[in-house]
């Protein structure tokens, strides 16, 4: 649908030819509102025509709908819809389609929580123990937590309690399980020491806001930001949707199942364009849109300070210009035409979103896509209208475009520097070496289980003091020292183009990492050779995406005492002839059965670390590494052709694992269940999944075949191989 304004008059009949047109091509306008008279106001013919061709490529790149908003402080300019919400019925997106908007909803976290402290009901600089007492962690420190430091990514948490927390079915009880896992957890880093992304900040939020309010965060959320601002489509997922009320992901050309986002403050909301467009339109007028104040001006401009300055960083990154909820208080895109501005990205597996607000320019814009981890195209496409609108009304002086490829010359590597740059670095899920060439040029390699593979070509040292390709000029590395909590330490920076691609992003890649003393004991030695098997993993999860199951661990080159774990992974494996990179590298060296997190990188690259414990049950070594528990494979009982077994779910509700004998026949297994049950083959390929009995079988002579069982506590399961 569209609306038109007096001002808009004679576009209002084009606009309708416009609207049927494009309606062909599954485009359907939303908005396009303005005020006061043509002469005097701003024209955005030309941003909103780069909006739509923006969307339009977004779409040809895989996503099924896109929405946009552009506004300013007082209406919204133009919204419009891209795509399809729903393929099967060709439902295309109207103005109360909602789409997921990841992690912009720690934008309503912040809201709600700056709320209390406008009220003086809580203060930023107050530890969160004052007001959830019974917070607790594993490793001294955490009673400095304030609540500051859950806004700001520097509490010093590991990152991410990843189980239960973006799967196919809603789990009430995950925030509580966040603050369990949290009390098992040691401190990444003391408290305020560095910014670095945190989801479990966020996540916990919601019970500081329950403790303070009595209400709970849902509620104190639609009761205080979303009716007020008539947020009417905007819904956090306790339950599934009606059909038709939000736009499908899809996956190989099949729709998803609805996608809930567990961690509520952290990442929950789903949401429309308009909708979304209030909250940009309150946070440009200083916390009010219209005569409804939500904010205080002083907690809106809280929360555009960057929260980074005089904290570890050995290089700003304006990207992670950490503000009060905002990922960039410095949006690097809009300071490079010398605008200020301020962003908040989110992504889920299934959505991509981003919010952009300046307030010098006086305009804000909403991007969302059903496209999963979409939020750095969403960004891209915010910038490019954005910075269209300011072209169009004169406000800058050229249209930027995207950075030319040029090559730097090539200088002399200074004396002693290869020798001392060249080693191993790695961040949350990447070990990297880098190599000296006889040339004088860096090579550099990633670890996978084919041991270390090159990644990119040779990188030469430049007259700007950066090492760059020939074939890849704009992106570029270098190795600085830094002081890490009294420890000399090195740091990888990286350099390369981002959003739009007309400015440079710098950032910190990764950490050097340096073999500790002696060699990895012989208890650990023992485990590399060693699998274990998930029990705690939603089955929803487990039937959904075909989870590899297993955690293996693997000793590094060069690194004594360091171990890569390789966890159970929900991402896809890579294609045929590529190789897998996903490693997270822990400390063996000081105990037999705790190997722990070991770094400390500001910024995005060094979050979601976990330590790996090694917990004695019934007589077997299980590893739990986060929340995540895994029972060693070797313990799995094998149930012979002609066996029955029945099988008693534990009081911890844990499923249960079974492997089955196959030999020159088929072999066929009865299941006797109310459960959940996932069979996988002897690589841990998905075979089949179900709820309730079945009947399944193996082909013959595929040998040892694996069955995952789940229930609630107490329930029984029968087996029967035949």
């Amino acid at each position: 649908m569209a609306r038109a304004y007096p001002i808009y008059e004679a576009r209002a009949k084009v606009s309708e030819i416009l609207r049927r047109v494009t309606a062909a091509a599954t485009v359907t306008t939303f908005f396009l509102a303005s005020c006061g008279s043509r002469s005097s106001q701003p024209t955005y013919d030309a941003a909103i025509q780069e909006g739509k061709t923006a969307a339009q490529e977004l779409i040809n790149q895989g996503a099924s709908a896109v929405a946009i908003a552009l506004v300013d402080d007082k209406r919204i300019i133009w919204s419009q819809g891209f795509g399809l919400a729903d393929r099967d019925t060709g439902q295309m997106p109207t103005h109360s389609t909602m789409f997921g908007v990841g992690s912009v909803s720690k934008m309503f976290a912040t809201i709600a929580v700056m709320k209390l402290v406008d009220r003086g009901v809580v203060d930023l600089d107050t530890p969160l123990v004052t007001y959830l007492p019974a917070f607790r962690m594993a490793s001294s420190g955490y009673e400095n937590i304030t609540v500051r430091m859950l806004l700001n990514h520097s509490s010093g948490f590991p990152g991410t309690d990843y189980r239960n927390a973006d799967i196919r079915s809603p789990v009430p009880g995950y925030v509580d399980q966040v603050l369990q896992t949290l009390s098992m957890s040691r401190l990444k880093d003391p408290p305020g020491y560095m910014s670095v992304y945190c989801n479990d900040g966020f996540t916990i939020t919601a019970a500081l806001v329950e403790a303070m309010t009595g209400k709970s965060y849902v509620q104190l959320v639609q009761d205080e930001i979303l009716t007020p601002l008539g947020m009417a489509n905007t819904r956090y997922p306790l339950s599934a949707f009606s059909a038709g009320s939000y736009a499908k992901a899809y996956v190989n050309g099949a729709a998803k199942p609805q996608e809930f986002v567990n961690t509520l403050a952290s990442g929950a909301v789903y949401s429309t364009a308009d909708d979304m467009a209030r909250i940009a339109m309150m946070l440009l007028g200083g916390g009010r849109v219209g005569t409804t104040r939500i904010l205080s001006s002083a907690s809106v401009a809280d929360m555009a300070a960057d929260q980074t300055i005089g904290s570890f960083d050995p290089i700003h990154n304006n990207s992670f210009a950490f503000g009060l909820g905002w990922d960039s208080v410095s949006q690097p895109g809009l300071a490079a035409v010398g605008f200020d501005g301020r962003a908040k990205g989110g992504d889920s597996n299934d959505y991509g979103a981003a919010i952009i607000v300046s307030p010098q320019a006086q305009l804000g814009i909403v991007v969302i896509a059903a496209l999963g981890n979409g939020s750095a195209r969403a960004i891209a496409i915010a910038e490019r209208v954005l910075l269209r609108a300011l072209y169009e009304n004169g406000r800058i002086a050229a249209f930027p475009s995207p950075l030319p490829p040029v090559v730097p010359p090539v200088a002399p590597v200074p004396d002693g520097l290869l020798a001392a740059i060249a080693g191993e670095y790695a961040q949350g899920s990447l070990i990297v070496q880098l190599q000296a060439q006889p040339d004088g040029s860096l090579q550099a390699s990633v670890r996978s289980d084919a041991g270390w593979t090159q990644s990119g070509p040779p990188l030469k040292y430049r007259d700007d003091g950066w090492f760059a390709s020939d074939q890849d000029p704009l992106k570029a590395f270098k190795v600085v020292d830094a002081d890490l909590l009294g420890v000399p330490t090195q740091y990888f920076l990286n350099r390369a183009p981002a959003g739009y691609g007309h400015y440079l992003n710098f950032g910190v890649f990764a950490q050097r990492v340096r073999p500790r003393p002696g060699n990895l004991s012989a208890a650990w030695q023992a485990r590399l050779s060693s699998t274990w098997l998930v029990v705690n993993e939603n089955p929803d999860e487990l039937a959904w995406n075909g989870m590899d199951p297993r955690l293996r661990l693997a000793a590094v080159p060069n690194l004594d005492g360091l171990i890569a774990v390789r966890p159970p992974s929900d991402a896809p494996a890579p294609a045929a002839g590529h190789i897998d990179t996903r490693f997270h590298i822990v400390d063996a060296s000081a105990s037999d059965t705790v190997a722990t997190m070991m770094l400390i990188i500001p910024q995005l690259n060094g979050r979601d670390l976990d330590d790996l414990d090694i917990v004695e049950r019934d007589g077997a070594e299980w590893v739990r590494f986060g929340s995540y528990m895994h029972q060693p494979l070797a313990s799995l009982p094998v149930l012979p052709r002609g066996a029955t077994d029945v099988v008693t779910i534990g009081p911890e509700g844990y499923a249960e694992w079974r492997a089955v004998a196959s030999d020159v026949t088929p072999v066929q297994v009865t299941i006797t269940t109310t459960g959940a049950w996932h069979l996988y083959d002897p690589a841990f390929t998905s075979l089949a999944n179900g709820k309730g009995s079945a009947v399944t079988s193996l082909p013959a002579g595929s040998g040892l075949a694996y069955m995952t069982l789940f229930g609630e506590p107490g329930q029984t399961i029968m087996l029967t191989v035949q």
